[in-house]
């Protein structure tokens, strides 16, 4: 027994510093002056270059694209939680006949690659003038997080039984009280997971503002993509620039840790 858990743990252990293994090399990487980071065979030792996060932040723009990423996580977030709660809402308690079908459609346009509403979307933007936006940002974020939230909610919904609903009814609620006042706290940790993973979908998207946003709507994948001369990439600068782009995520991460296990479990045992 005891052979066994030491066993699980060194798998753990071995599990873990494989994944920390890229993002050791990465801070290793953000140190260093581009002919070393470029060198082969790596160079171990050398001058830790510090300026290339003050590069990274101030010189480049940074910090601009940083402000209009969280800007634009924000309100998605909002938007998507905002209409994501009451559609699954609905999807899970309405009677209607053929409600499963308008998941799975919710579902699979949710699979469709991004590249597809790319063009349409571009001319609409020019001609609305929502390009360069952050509502435009906003809005075409929608495609991919909208329906993702639409189907998680729902699952949380499920989980929720129906009798407590059918009691705040019969004391008087409405079915928008219901929803706010009894079903959404029983559901919080469904709604933050909802909500963070759609934030990381906007942190981590490159497509839609790469071709919908320009400067006013540059968000930090775009920027650090940005982070290339004129024939050669700033491999450091770009990677701390990553390292900057990581750390909110590690920090939202660890403030709603709690919520989000707590959410990725519900509804998922019944009986």
């Amino acid at each position: 027994m005891k052979a066994s858990r030491i066993g699980i743990y060194a798998s753990l252990i071995l599990l873990a510093l494989l994944f920390a293994l890229p993002v050791v090399w990465l801070v290793w990487t953000s140190l260093k002056l581009p002919v070393e980071a470029a060198a082969i065979p790596p160079v171990w030792v050398f001058t830790p270059q510090w300026s290339n996060y003050v590069d990274a932040w101030s010189d480049r723009g940074f910090a601009s694209a940083f402000l209009n990423t969280v800007v634009i996580g924000i309100g998605t977030v909002i938007v998507s939680i905002a209409f994501g709660l009451p559609m699954g809402y609905g999807l899970a308690r309405s009677p209607i006949r053929g409600k499963q079908a308008i998941g799975i459609g919710i579902l699979f346009l949710r699979m469709l690659p991004e590249m597809i509403f790319l063009i349409p979307l571009y001319g609409i933007y020019r001609s609305l003038g929502l390009f360069d936006t952050w509502t435009g940002m906003i809005l075409a974020f929608q495609i991919i997080t909208l329906p993702f939230a639409v189907w998680l909610l729902r699952g949380f919904v499920e989980g929720v039984p129906v009798d407590i609903e059918d009691v705040a009814r019969v004391d008087g609620c409405t079915d928008f009280q219901v929803l706010t006042r009894i079903t959404m706290p029983l559901i919080l940790p469904g709604i933050v997971a909802s909500a963070m993973f759609t934030f990381v979908s906007v942190w981590g998207g490159l497509l839609f503002p790469l071709a919908l946003g320009y400067s006013h709507a540059e968000t930090i994948s775009v920027a650090i993509a940005n982070f290339r001369g004129y024939s050669n990439f700033q491999w450091p600068v770009m990677a701390a620039g990553a390292i900057i782009a990581t750390i909110p995520q590690i920090l939202f991460f660890g403030f709603v840790q709690r919520h989000l296990v707590a959410g990725l479990t519900v509804g998922s045992v019944k009986g």
